[in-house]
Formats: C-alpha cells, structure tokens, sequence
C-alpha cells in the first residue's frame, strides 16, 4: 500500500507544476504576484482540509514549531519555483527539486536517522546527480540569455535547498512523539503560510504608500495579470492558485502517510525521480515543451537511477 501511496503522491506533486506554469506565464510576475499566488493557494488549501477532516484539534507546540519551519520553507520555495518558471521549462525547474528533494533528505536519512544504503543507493545518488548536469552544461551566445541562465539557476538552487528541507521538516514532525494526524499538520501550515503571505503583501504596499505610490493595495490585489484585468482573468489566476494547492495538498497527505514505516532515504530518491519524469511528459502535453537531448538525457538518468533504487 505504501507504494500505491508514493505513486499518488508522485502524480498529485506533478501537476501542481503544471498549474504553477499556468499561473506564471499569464501574471507579471515579481514577488508580490508570487505572494499573491502563496495567499489563495494557502487559502484555498485551509478551506479544502477543513471541508475534509475540520478543524486541527491535536495540534501541541513542538508540531506548531515544525509547521512553523514547514510553512517558512514553502514559502520561499513558492517563490523561488514561480519565478525559476518564468526563466526556464517545467522539467528544468523539476530536475533540481529533484535533486534537492534526493540528496539531502537521503543524507538525513544516513547520518541522522541511521538509515543504511547499499552500493546500489549510493550509485543511484550519483546517477540522479548527474541528471543535473545538462541544466549548468547549457550555454547561450548571447548576453542577456545567460543572465537570464544565472538568475535560472539561483532561483532553482533556492528549490533545490527547499524542496530538500521539506522532506527533513516532514519526517523530524512523522518520527516525533508529538506527531499529530497528517490532516491538522498540512492545515496548520496552509494557515500560517496564508497569515504571512497576507501580512507581507500588507507590509510591502504599506511601504510603497508611504512613498507617494497610488493604489498600492489595488496592484497588489487585483493588476497582477499580464494583460488588462478582467474579471474573467482574475477568476482563471484564483483556480490555477487553487488546483495547484489541492494537489500540493493530496501530494503531501500521500507523502505523509508513508512516512512513518518508509525510509526516508528510500521514499523521497523514487518520489522526486518520478515527478521530474511526469513533469517533463506532462509540460510536453499541456505546454508544448521539446524534450530536447539535454531532458532525454536527464530523464534517462532519473530511470536508471530509479531502478537503482529498487534494489534491495
């Protein structure tokens, strides 16, 4: 059952992608508009798990505290995947969750939970390593192409160090004598993340105010689109925030059911290297995006590496 679980959650975590680019490529962008997607999402989230289970009734100080470092951590991934997205394909930006979701939970696996790991495993980290490459190997001739390139790589190094980190933050909650039910931990953060995406966007406006800026607040809420908003635009922009959250949501339900008998250095390798498989199939679908040689490569990479990991 585990498996069937992974798998699930594989799927769910694939799709957030998509609704993610779909998001990005019809705003302006910019770290208000990336608030602004964390803020409904969150929402939308709270509302979807209160409909499901109701309120969080359990919920003690130490599991606050890692929703707390939970919560943080997605809010930078949040922003860091949305704008990594604007200069790059949906495969590009899954290959280093990828990474990060494989090398540093594995680590923590290894030296902190004193997990063990063949040779296989090990051969299989470097493997899956390697399916990062083609993303530095890529050079373009012209200038202002490769600053684009420098800033891809820096927001996807902020994925990869934060898509690494939820793992941890997962699995310190599952492991703890605190531990409450999955349904009030994703709630309690889907809060705090909405709470602080609100009081930041709050924040930045009040400071664009108080230097003679008009209707701040009107721009951070409502022109955020590409084009002229319209209320058909703004509807669009809230179901794209929404889907991606319901499936960030049943992903991590998925991923925190298993946690608790799965070995962390086995269950996020296989987790990341399917999603990065199902990201680049589903970006060619629904975006158009060319599985170039570079993603033929890293894909074949992810399969061989993933088969590594099944060994026992």
């Amino acid at each position: 059952m585990e498996y069937i679980y992974v798998l699930l959650a594989c799927i769910f975590f694939s799709l957030q992608f998509i609704f993610q680019k779909h998001f990005e490529k019809r705003t302006t962008g910019g770290l208000s508009v990336c608030l602004w997607n964390l803020l409904i999402s969150s929402a939308v989230m709270a509302v979807f798990l209160m409909i499901k289970s109701g309120l969080p009734t359990k919920i003690n100080v130490p599991a606050f505290f890692y929703g707390l470092l939970y919560s943080v951590r997605g809010i930078i991934c949040s922003v860091a995947t949305l704008t990594a997205m604007s200069y790059g394909k949906v495969s590009a930006v899954s290959t280093y969750c990828l990474l990060g979701g494989i090398v540093i939970p594995f680590f923590y696996g290894i030296f902190s939970l004193g997990e063990t790991a063949g040779a296989a495993k090990w051969l299989g980290i470097v493997i899956l390593c390697l399916s990062l490459l083609p993303s530095f190997l890529k050079k373009d001739t012209e200038e202002a192409q490769n600053k684009d390139n420098v800033k891809f790589v820096f927001y996807c190094a902020l994925v990869f160090l934060t898509n690494g980190l939820i793992s941890i933050f997962s699995k310190m909650h599952q492991i703890s004598a605190y531990a409450v039910d999955e349904n009030s931990f994703v709630l309690v953060t889907a809060f705090i993340r909405c709470i602080a995406a609100f009081l930041i966007i709050f924040i930045l406006a009040a400071m664009q105010k108080k230097k003679g800026e008009k209707s701040v607040f009107k721009s951070a809420f409502w022109e955020i689109g590409c084009d002229k908003m319209t209320g058909k635009l703004f509807l669009m922009l809230i179901v794209f925030a929404g889907s991606y959250a319901i499936c960030n949501a049943v992903g991590n339900l998925f991923s925190l059911r298993c946690m608790v008998t799965m070995d962390a250095s086995f269950q996020f390798p296989i987790l990341s290297a399917v999603v990065i498989i199902l990201s680049a199939i589903f970006g060619r679908i629904f975006f158009k995006e060319k599985i170039t040689k570079d993603v033929a490569v890293s894909l074949l990479l992810s399969v061989v590496g993933i088969g590594l990991f099944m060994v026992k």
